[in-house]
């Protein structure tokens, strides 16, 4: 913390801040990129989230931090929030707490599930849209019909319940409203016979024909072919009735415009079809980017245009999209696993390789042995001292969190394990023998 009695510590605090900051901002980027992918993630996978997005060094330490806590255990239960003594323990270890709190709760809002943040919003639109459009008892029985006939509500016992709660109260509104007290009603100050006004035929046949072609523009907007062959179908009817106020151009022109919608449709279909394929292709070579966009922009269609994109089709579709990601995904997991083993491998076989080549130096007796070789042998010697046994612990852990990306691929990590395996029980091997020719070499006062 930044006083006035450390002010030449002022500037490393302000650029730990910032520092902290930006891993804080990374690693929230990650948990929302996989929370678009998988709308439910455990404990250790929101830790794994996190520590994958900080620099090695500092995930490692903090995948040690909540191990050793217990916290990577879906029953673990920790507090509403971090206590000053776990606080303290972190920041001692070189963990921010920000970060640490990340890594434990995962990001505000998350722990929802998706299918309530769901309800919640197509109830808020659905109330939103009779507030706005409903005036009196008949346009409200008008848009509760179309909001209740709404296929996620119909789908949602709890939705559909939560709608007709308040529309009933909006009734309840509108009838008190409706019956004033006496005192607030105008009175007619004299009396009048009333006025009997009759309607023309040919009015009431075009006000009908001006409805009618009104919901046949809401059906053809929202591409809902059977709801608009139900208006034609009316039209064609008052056609029949009423052939000298309808033309037969009229209905023709209704008819070419639900085949236009049609074709319309099936055209947007296929271009969704191959939008989904290309995003797939996409999210193989690594392009999660627009994979997430293209599934983002599914689920508006989806909302707006149900008749466009089915609920079915809509599944189908991030079926693909899922299946795809996590084949990249396990491609990238098998590939980090085995640049790792094959990088501490190599550099294992390049120190065995300094040692036999000074043992070799060494053996055939030479009158001395070069200086630079003797450095170079000297440098071997210590860092096969470094890997000892904590750090092949260490190696062990990160070896195992990347196993832990391979999660739900039984076969192939079956075959991870058992490379693994094998490549550790081979390393141990090949540092036991080394140390063993190092000590011989020593012996014999090399």
């Amino acid at each position: 913390m930044r006083t006035a009695s450390q002010p030449d510590e002022s500037t490393g605090s302000a650029a730990a801040t910032q520092r902290g900051a930006e891993l804080c901002r990374a690693a929230s980027a990650a948990l929302e990129a996989a929370f678009v992918l998988r709308s439910e993630l455990s404990p250790r996978e929101v830790a794994r989230v996190v520590t994958r997005a900080l620099p090695a060094a500092l995930g490692r330490g903090l995948w040690r931090f909540l191990a050793d806590r217990g916290w990577l255990d879906a029953r673990a239960r920790v507090e509403c929030d971090l206590d000053e003594a776990t606080c303290s323990a972190a920041r001692l270890a070189g963990i921010d707490p920000a970060l640490l709190r990340l890594a434990v709760f995962g990001l505000p809002g998350q722990g929802v599930r998706s299918d309530a943040r769901r309800r919640e919003s197509i109830y808020q639109q659905r109330c939103s849209e009779i507030m706005r459009e409903v005036r009196d008892p008949e346009s409200l029985a008008y848009v509760s019909a179309r909001a209740l006939n709404h296929p996620e509500v119909r789908n949602d016992p709890i939705l559909e319940g939560m709608l007709r709660a308040f529309i009933a109260e909006r009734e309840a509104e509108l009838r008190a409203r409706a019956h004033l007290p006496d005192q607030e009603q105008p009175r007619a100050t004299y009396r009048t016979r009333p006025v009997k006004y009759e309607v023309p035929l040919g009015e009431r046949v075009r006000r009908s024909m001006s409805k009618l072609r009104f919901e046949l523009d809401q059906q053809l907007a929202a591409y809902n072919e059977v709801g608009a062959n139900e208006v034609l179908e009316r039209i064609r009817d008052l056609r029949r009735r009423y052939p000298g106020q309808v033309k037969a151009e009229q209905v023709q022109h209704c008819e070419a415009r639900v085949a236009e919608m049609v074709e319309n449709r099936d055209r947007s279909r296929r271009q969704l079809a191959e939008l989904v394929r290309h995003a797939a292709a996409a999210a193989e070579q690594g392009d999660l980017k627009t994979c997430v966009w293209v599934r983002r922009r599914l689920e508006a269609m989806h909302d707006s245009l149900p008749a466009l994109l089915p609920k079915e089709q809509l599944e189908e579709y991030q079926r693909v999209l899922h299946t795809s990601s996590e084949r990249f995904e396990r491609r990238e997991a098998a590939r980090r696993l085995v640049e790792r083993e094959r990088a501490v491998g190599e550099e294992v076989k390049r120190l065995r390789a300094v040692i036999h080549k000074y043992a070799a130096a060494l053996k055939n007796g030479a009158a001395g042995v070069d200086p630079r070789l003797k450095a170079a042998f000297d440098e071997a010697a210590k860092q096969i001292e470094r890997y000892d046994d904590d750090w092949f612990a260490d190696l062990m852990i990160e070896l195992d969190g990347m196993l832990e990306d391979l999660r739900g691929y039984q076969e192939v990590r079956q075959r991870a394990e058992q490379q693994t395996d094998a490549f550790l029980r081979n390393l141990r091997a090949a540092l036991a023998r080394a140390r063993r020719d190092i000590a011989a070499i020593r012996k014999h006062g090399g």
